[in-house]
């Protein structure tokens, strides 16, 4: 019985422990920076982008039905708030993965961004570590971040919007609504 109990307890335990370290950033916590590859063949630095006050990070994959139905909003977000420093950020989360998850890997994630006119960077997670980092569960995932001295702080994480129908429109604007507390 207390071999039993010592092993219930240690698995207890090393469960926690587990638990513990794999914890996700939320809202008010600060990342120091995302570093990604990018479907054009470079590389994105989020500290590199000067002018940037902070960003609109939208995690979406090219097999996603909810995404695939948000890119004309994702565009929109892009061009109402680039000029005013929050520019659109796309990641996908399956993009180093081909053998895996063919139809979200970087080859689909540039035909996407070239046949939709993204106006923005499609970034490509490599194994799952800002996807992880964030705790992303589904997409799409929205992130705006501000820029601060020692990184970007996690305003907001969550839906774009109240209304998954790309035909109807929302009635709360959830991105905007934190971005434009921003930029008052």
């Amino acid at each position: 019985m207390r071999k039993i109990l010592f092993s219930l307890s240690l698995c207890i335990g090393f469960s926690m422990a587990l638990n513990a370290q794999s914890v996700a950033l939320r809202p008010g916590n600060t990342i120091s920076n995302i570093l990604l590859k990018n479907t054009n063949g470079g590389t994105y630095d989020f500290k590199a982008q000067k002018t940037a006050k902070g960003f609109i990070v939208v995690f979406m994959t090219p097999s996603c039905d909810h995404c695939r139905a948000y890119e004309k909003r994702v565009i929109a977000l892009d061009q109402k708030y680039k000029g005013k420093g929050y520019p659109v950020v796309a990641i996908g989360p399956y993009g180093d993965y081909p053998n895996e998850y063919p139809l979200d890997a970087l080859a689909e994630m540039n035909k996407l961004a070239k046949n939709e006119g993204f106006t923005f960077p499609y970034l490509s997670d490599s194994k799952f570590k800002y996807t992880t980092l964030l705790g992303v569960q589904k997409t799409p995932t929205a992130f705006v971040l501000q820029k601060k001295a020692n990184g970007f702080l996690i305003v907001y994480k969550g839906d774009i919007d109240d209304e998954l129908d790309a035909k109807k429109q929302p009635k709360h604007k959830f991105v905007e609504e934190q971005v434009n507390k921003l930029i008052k």
